[in-house]
């Protein structure tokens, strides 16, 4: 076991992880729920476990490090919990008749906290409210972040080549190192940060294993 670091003295790492793969689809946007939402917000939540996961094993130093955890939404809004009842029952205790979307990233936000905890990582989460971009360069510098990680966004090629991803923005205004990780450059076999794999056929979804700790 390594020496105690205050955590006052332990590098500040900021994990910004991206809405619309931390929550269901249906809390993103106001729409009428689809034949694969289920799966598809279970590919997406397990998306956002797997890169917590490999910054676990490739950067954060449990012992010397303190993470945040945040994630942006642009707007508020509500849906019905009966929409997205089978992937997040578990999420929500109460019987409200909807659950908003800050809510609901809390909650997503709170899981992932409690897995870096229960393998020895000092973390904190927090919801911002507004521009991604703007907010999350604006959360890095407040708590004076020596490295920020960026889970990019899942977008079309159409879109990448017309406009800037809030990650993009990230990258070019940082005011520390800044490290991207796309889903596409990770391995299969990427241990999961919480949660059972994800369900499926697929060989490269069911070899997943919980994180070690150290």
């Amino acid at each position: 076991m390594g020496t105690y670091v205050p955590l006052s003295l332990r590098r500040k790492i900021v994990i910004a992880l991206d809405a619309e793969q931390l929550l269901p689809a249906n809390l993103i946007a106001e729409h009428e729920p689809v034949a694969d939402e289920t799966t598809e917000s279970t590919r997406n939540r397990y998306s956002t476990f797997k890169t917590v996961a490999w910054v676990k094993a490739n950067i954060i130093r449990a012992t010397e490090d303190h993470v945040f955890l945040v994630t942006a939404l642009t707007n508020g809004g509500a849906i019905d919990k009966s929409t997205m009842a089978v992937m997040w029952d578990s999420l929500f205790s109460e019987q409200d008749a909807h659950i908003d979307r800050k809510q609901a990233a809390e909650a997503a936000l709170g899981r992932l906290s409690q897995a870096l905890s229960a393998v020895g990582v000092s973390c904190t989460t927090e919801v911002l409210l507004g521009s991604p971009a703007e907010k999350i360069l604006e959360y890095v510098h407040l708590h004076r972040g020596e490295l920020l990680v960026v889970q990019y966004p899942v977008r079309g090629p159409v879109a990448r080549s017309l406009t800037y991803s809030w990650a993009d923005w990230c990258v070019q205004s940082a005011e520390c190192p800044t490290v991207v990780v796309k889903q596409s450059d990770l391995p299969d076999n990427v241990a999961v940060a919480l949660d059972p794999p994800l369900p499926t056929t697929s060989a490269d979804m069911t070899s997943a294993e919980p994180v070690d700790s150290e």
